[in-house]
Formats: C-alpha cells, sequence, structure tokens
C-alpha cells in the first residue's frame, strides 16, 4: 500500500511535470535568447522587477491559497467546499484591485525606487505588472482548485499551453519586433489572461455569491503564518538582487540571474513536486501510512535530487557556452555558482517534503519563525559576503539558508509527526555524492571532448557505488520497476 502511495504521487508530480517542466523546459529556449540578445543591464531590469512581482503576489495571496489546498482537499461536502471557494475568490478580487490600482498609479515613483535613474524608461513596465500580479491572484485560486481535486491533468494542460504561448510570444516580439526587455512583460499579461480565461469556467461550478466571515477567518488563521514564510523565502531567493545591484551595479545581476537560470532543472522539480505533495500527503487517512510515505519519499527525492545535482554542476561551464554562444565572457565568472544554487534548490525540496507535518497536523504558526531566521542569515551573509566573494557570496548565502531552514523545521515538526527518517541511506547517497563532485571538480574546466567524456564517466559512478553498496532491497527494486511497467495503471 505504501508503494501504490508513493506510485500515485509520482504519477501526479509527472503528470504537473508536463504542465510546469515541459512547459518550461521549452522556456529554456528564452535563455540563450535573454543572454544573446539582452545586454546584462537588461537582464538585471528583467530580474529586479520579476522579483518585485514576486514580493507582490505574496500580499495579494494573504496566503489563502495554502489554506484552499488544506480545506478543499480530500473528502467533504460539497456545500463546504463552494462556501470556502466563494469567499476566498471574492477577498482575492477586492484586494487584487485595490493593489493593482496602487501600483499602476504609483508606477513612476516605484520605477524610480527600484531603477534609480532609468526610472522614467521604464514606467511603463510597472503598469504591466499591476495587470500581471492582478491576473495571476485570480487563476491561482483556479490552478489551486485542479490540485485540491487532484486533477493533475487539467492543470499540467494549461499550464503547458500557457508557457508555450509565452515562450512563442516572447521569441516574436524580441528575435522579429526587437520589442527588448517589455516583450517579457507583455508576454507574461497575455499568457496570465488565457490562463486565466480557460479556468474560469471550473470556477465558476464553485462559485456562489457567497461571503462567510468564519470561514475567512478559519482560511486567515491557517494561511496568514504562509505570508511571513513566503515573504522570507523570497528575501532568500531574491534579495540578493538588490544588494548585488547595490554593490556590484546592474550588469552583475543579469550575469547572476542569466546563470541562475542553469540551475533551473533542479527548481522545476522542486516545483512540480510541490504542487503534488500537499495534497497526496493529505488524501492519505491513516497517520501511519502517511508517515511511512513521508519516510521513504524523503530517501528517494534526496537520491534523484543528488543525481540531478551532479549533472547541472558537471557541465555547468558547457551549459553557459552553448547558451550564451559570442556573449559567454560576460556570464562565465559566474559559473561557481551553479552548483552552489543547485544544491540549495535541493534542500528547498526536503524543506517542501518536511511541511507534510505541518498539512496534516494544521500547525503552520512556527513557519514564520523558521523562515525568518533562514531569511535573515541569508540578508546578513549577503551584506557579509557579497563586497567579498561577489556573487559566490550569494550563492553561499541561499545554500545556508535553506539549510538551516529544513533543520529547524525538521526539529519543530518531529514532536507532532515523528517520521523515521533513513538516515543511513540518506548518509550513503551524500557520500556517494561527495566522491563524485570531488571525482569530476578536477575535470571542470577541460572543456574538450576527453574532458567532457571524463566527467561523464565519472558521474555514471554515482548510480554504481549505490548499487555496490546495496541501496536499494529486492522488493524495493521490484516496486520501483513497477513505475515504469505499462501494465500498472
Amino acid at each position: 500500500m505504501i508503494f501504490e502511495r508513493i506510485k500515485a504521487l509520482a504519477r501526479h508530480t509527472a503528470v504537473y511535470g508536463m504542465g510546469d517542466i515541459l512547459g518550461k523546459g521549452i522556456g529554456v529556449v528564452l535563455i540563450p535568447l535573454y543572454a544573446r540578445l539582452l545586454t546584462p543591464s537588461e537582464n538585471g531590469v528583467m530580474s529586479l522587477a520579476f522579483a518585485f512581482i514576486g514580493f507582490s503576489a505574496v500580499v495579494y495571496s494573504l496566503g489563502i491559497n495554502p489554506a484552499l489546498i488544506r480545506f478543499l482537499s480530500g473528502d467533504g461536502e460539497e456545500a463546504d467546499r463552494q462556501s470556502r471557494f466563494s469567499t476566498a475568490y471574492w477577498t482575492l478580487l477586492l484586494l487584487g484591485s485595490v493593489l493593482s490600482t496602487g501600483i499602476w498609479l504609483c508606477s513612476g515613483q516605484l520605477a524610480e525606487l527600484f531603477l534609480n535613474s532609468e526610472a522614467e524608461a521604464y514606467t511603463d513596465i510597472f503598469r504591466l505588472i499591476a495587470v500581471i500580479v492582478f491576473l495571476d491572484t485570480l487563476s491561482e485560486p483556479l490552478f489551486t482548485l485542479c490540485r485540491a481535486r487532484q486533477r493533475s491533468g487539467r492543470y499540467a494542460v494549461v499550464r503547458f499551453t500557457q508557457h508555450t504561448l509565452q515562450l512563442g510570444l516572447t521569441i516574436y516580439l524580441i528575435a522579429s519586433l526587437d520589442y527588448g526587455v517589455r516583450a517579457i512583460f507583455w508576454t507574461n499579461v497575455v499568457s496570465s489572461a488565457f490562463a486565466l480565461l480557460i479556468l474560469l469556467p471550473s470556477g465558476v461550478q464553485q462559485l456562489r455569491f457567497i461571503f462567510e466571515g468564519s470561514r475567512l477567518r478559519e482560511m486567515l488563521a491557517f494561511g496568514l503564518p504562509f505570508v511571513p514564510s513566503s515573504f522570507a523565502l523570497l528575501v532568500i531567493n531574491l534579495s540578493d538582487r538588490f544588494l548585488l545591484k547595490f554593490f556590484l551595479g546592474l550588469e552583475s545581476v543579469g550575469a547572476f540571474t542569466v546563470v541562475y537560470k542553469i540551475c533551473l532543472p533542479m527548481l522545476l522539480i522542486v516545483r512540480v513536486f510541490r504542487a503534488a505533495w500537499a495534497p497526496a500527503i493529505l488524501a492519505i487517512e491513516d497517520r501511519s501510512e502517511s508517515l511511512e510515505v513521508v519516510r521513504r519519499v524523503t530517501t528517494y527525492f534526496v537520491m534523484c535530487g543528488a543525481f540531478l545535482f551532479l549533472l547541472v554542476s558537471t557541465f555547468g561551464r558547457e551549459f553557459i557556452l552553448l547558451i550564451a554562444g559570442a556573449e559567454a565572457h560576460h556570464y562565465l565568472p559566474a559559473r561557481p555558482i551553479i552548483p552552489l544554487i543547485t544544491l540549495a534548490f535541493l534542500f528547498s525540496g526536503i524543506y517542501i517534503i518536511l511541511t507534510a507535518g505541518v498539512y496534516v497536523e494544521g500547525r503552520s504558526r512556527a513557519l514564520p519563525l523558521v523562515v525568518g531566521s533562514g531569511a535573515a542569515i541569508n540578508f546578513g551573509l549577503n551584506l557579509l559576503l557579497i563586497p567579498k566573494l561577489g556573487l559566490v557570496g550569494a550563492a553561499w548565502s541561499t545554500l545556508v539558508a535553506y539549510a538551516l531552514m529544513s533543520l529547524l523545521l525538521f526539529l519543530y515538526t518531529r514532536r507532532f509527526y515523528p517520521v523515521e527518517y533513513e538516515f543511513r541511506r540518506l548518509l550513503k547517497i551524500a557520500v556517494a555524492a561527495l566522491v563524485v563532485h570531488l571525482g569530476v571538480s578536477s575535470y571542470l574546466d577541460v572543456s574538450t571532448v576527453q574532458g567532457v567524456v571524463a566527467r561523464l564517466i565519472i558521474l555514471m559512478v554515482f548510480p554504481l557505488i549505490l548499487w555496490g553498496w546495496r541501496f536499494f532491497d529486492h522488493r524495493e527494486w521490484t516496486h520501483l520497476k513497477s513505475f515504469f511497467n505499462t501494465s500498472h495503471k
């Protein structure tokens, strides 16, 4: 039964991945477009503007979407679902209207605040941001509804189409019409509007002219602690952009942003896993079964994440040369951040797994303290390390923050959700990954065919080490092979 649960989780994660990973995987095509057709300064403008979008989205949401996941997942009365969803949606509609109006009216001042001397040239971008965040605020509850009901197929199709539409329009506007950095925001408006229009009919089925204050208070009681937590996560992920701009200039932000995107494979895996994780764990009624699922999933996730970390880190130089071409000299100095950021994303995935106890037990109040601690150490280390180490200092700050968050959430949740993690197997993964990483390190600057082949051979040592250490027993091999057996539906 445990492996059937894990198999269902893997299936939903894979389907979510068809929308997010395939859609954004196609969007990887945009990285060389940005690197070759936009200047490092324009990439810096894009990065800072999207950082503002990220912080704005947290304020718009009020933590209601995580609350909808908790209260709409599993079995329940339809009238109760409609009441909760309607109350949440009308709240978000009203709040989003007010906040977007404010951003539109203050677009000039915001451009000056975030982009300094280039403010007047980018006022229109902040007006587009007001529209983007408003549209996303209205569509996210509809995506959340798909997740809560585990309708991963619908979620995936809409996400994939949305990202593909955004990709095509961006290429056309930048490469053909020379719209520059503004094309990115115009295409976001179009793709966000598309997602809202496509999902709106399913939302209308649940939406009623109902607003219940008691329901809103209940959702906010669970969801509001996610707001400071989300803010703190954004501080970890995005504050370094502003500090890099302050200490090193806009071009350094652009270089950091482009190379940072090489680490996207790990981040995308974490994101699609997060989409499936909470609904899957909440659907398990038996507590001991849910504990065992978390235990096994942790081991398998770390194993797969460790291999992906090795893959991205091993060929970071080649990825930069591939995406930047003749402009690679702008971005190669930032290559050392790749293993650090990729490992940070792996820890963020571990953090997502640890939230299982938070969702199951409804104990979200400690999240602001946990994530806030990570944000505080991140910001402090950024101030300390960026002036001394530059881009590498920002990467180290991100890694330390996520590692600390994972440790604190582990210590917190084990008191009321005691998962017996497989520490011996996790140690085997860590040691094997370290051995392989040290092995490829001496070949990282060798870009010849022989050097690439040598790194590839050393990379393949990772699964061989685990096999030699008898990482899987016979029963596990049988179940894992069944994941790929089409006769098992």
